[in-house]
């Protein structure tokens, strides 16, 4: 095991037994996060993100498994674990964040309340020493007027200042890894900067391992060392963040890349990607971007591409190997 390493995750796949079918929402998914470092998965709704989320805290429900693979978290694999211990790893080690704040936080008892019970249950803080600590992660988080945040109930907050109860209450074990599920999608811009922001700086003060979850590029370039976009289930590209925007090398990066609005650039209409995410409940011959890929040959609609590796950038394309020759 590499000490570095703080994850790794070894060919996963997650699979889900539908009445159609079996789909394979996440397919022989292999990455790792290091110690400190913030990984970004990135890719349209769909794609395997947030169920690579759920595998790594055995949150799939049923009738969502995960079939294969490893997932060595600190170099024991979390899927040998039974399920007191992973919710003991959950609450202590590996905490999430998820998109909506709303559906998370219990309406019927205060902010306070919600954050003292974390710290009790998993800390063992009596109910003074709790609610020290919580007023204490509040004022982590940038929450103004702490003591009277705590005693207010989720629906008296912002939408931004619910999102930042949510971290408080994920940083109150201080996890070694904090996965965030979109956790700016319900927010407006000014606020997504401060939350983004704001995990950055927690990162670094805490000594914390990232993973950001997100349909948006633009979200990613703000924090992430590193990044993998993943399309119908599988990495299509894995680089540095600076690499990544400076050359895109799969047709799907760049596309993703594309679509992002920048102001003053007199764009008439926003850049959209034809067509849709495959259905993978049927069977599918090539890659599985072809459909949607302007440099698609008949070579990239008959056989599927591998995964190929190369100065520390993966990169799922016939376009960088030697039967590419000729084809256009």
């Amino acid at each position: 095991m590499d000490n570095q390493k703080l994850l790794d995750v070894q060919d996963l796949v997650t699979q889900f037994k539908l009445d159609d079918g079996i789909l394979t929402a996440v397919d022989h998914v292999s990455f790792s996060i290091d110690r400190g470092e913030t990984l970004g998965v990135v890719g349209e709704s769909g794609c395997g993100k947030s169920v690579t989320a759920f595998s790594i805290l055995n949150l799939v429900a049923p009738p969502g498994k995960v079939v294969s693979g490893k997932i060595l978290f600190d170099g024991e694999n979390l899927l040998e674990k039974s399920k007191h211990e992973m919710k003991k790893i959950r609450g202590e080690r590996i905490s999430m964040i998820f998109q909506e704040p709303m559906t998370s936080l219990n309406p019927v008892y205060t902010v306070g309340n919600q954050i003292d019970e974390t710290l009790r249950i998993h800390k063992g803080l009596s109910r003074h020493e709790a609610k020290k600590k919580t007023i204490e992660l509040l004022q982590l988080v940038n929450i103004p007027l702490p003591e009277q945040r705590y005693r207010e109930y989720p629906h008296q907050l912002s939408g931004g200042m619910r999102q930042r109860v949510m971290i408080a209450m994920a940083l109150a074990c201080d996890p070694q890894l904090l996965i965030c599920d979109e956790p700016t999608t319900a927010l407006d811009v000014t606020v997504q900067a401060q939350i983004l922001k704001l995990i950055n700086k927690l990162k670094r003060q805490l000594g914390m391992s990232v993973m950001l979850i997100t349909h948006d590029l633009a979200v990613i370039s703000e924090v992430a060392d590193r990044i993998i976009v993943m399309y119908a289930g599988r990495i299509v590209e894995e680089a540095t963040e600076s690499a990544l925007f400076e050359k895109p090398l799969h047709p799907y990066t760049e596309a993703l890349l594309k679509s992002i609005p920048h102001v003053g650039k007199g764009q008439d209409k926003l850049y959209m990607i034809e067509g849709m995410v495959p259905n993978l409940l049927k069977k599918h011959e090539g890659c599985l971007f072809a459909p949607r890929c302007e440099y698609a040959t008949d070579l990239c609609r008959q056989s599927e591409p591998e995964l190929l590796e190369e100065n520390g950038r993966k990169v799922r394309c016939h376009k960088y190997t030697s039967k590419w020759e000729g084809q256009r």
